[in-house]
């Protein structure tokens, strides 16, 4: 049986790997940014230090959302619930959800295990549901085999 902490924990480390290739990634940026020195093109400079500030301003987004994400991985309280939640691992009778953050897809223990937000298509399906309550999801169903 996959614990919930194991989860928690794998989910953390890909969300510190996340953060950290995304601060590399701002510090390129900013590197860029500063080391871009003016030449006789002025508008050629301008454009590339713009779209440099773009980047760098679509970083700080994905660094912001990896952020929460953590935080949201790190408060998961441990009750075992009937009904779906932040922190439910939900098993049905074709996949494995945990609900905490926008992960994707992991494996632990020959199980794959899709980590999703409350906020996904599916989380919103799932938030509240008990066990034998029935979803759709793109024109599949699936039933509630277990909540922990």
């Amino acid at each position: 049986m996959i614990e919930k902490d194991q989860i928690i924990q794998q989910c953390i480390s890909i969300t510190n790997k996340r953060i950290a290739e995304t601060q590399q990634a701002m510090d390129m940026a900013n590197e860029s940014i500063l080391n871009d020195t003016k030449s006789s093109m002025g508008d050629k400079y301008e454009t590339s230090r713009e779209m440099a500030q773009q980047e760098l301003n679509r970083l700080q987004i994905q660094l912001d959302r990896a952020e929460a994400d953590l935080s949201i991985l790190k408060n998961i309280v441990f009750l075992k619930g009937f009904r779906v939640g932040v922190g439910s691992l939900v098993q049905t009778d074709q996949y494995h959800y945990f609900i905490a953050s926008s992960i994707g897809p992991i494996k632990m223990q020959d199980q794959n295990i899709m980590v999703i937000s409350k906020e996904s298509p599916i989380g919103k399906l799932l938030i509240g549901k008990t066990i034998g309550d029935e979803i759709t999801f793109n024109e599949n169903n699936f039933k509630i085999t277990s909540i922990s």
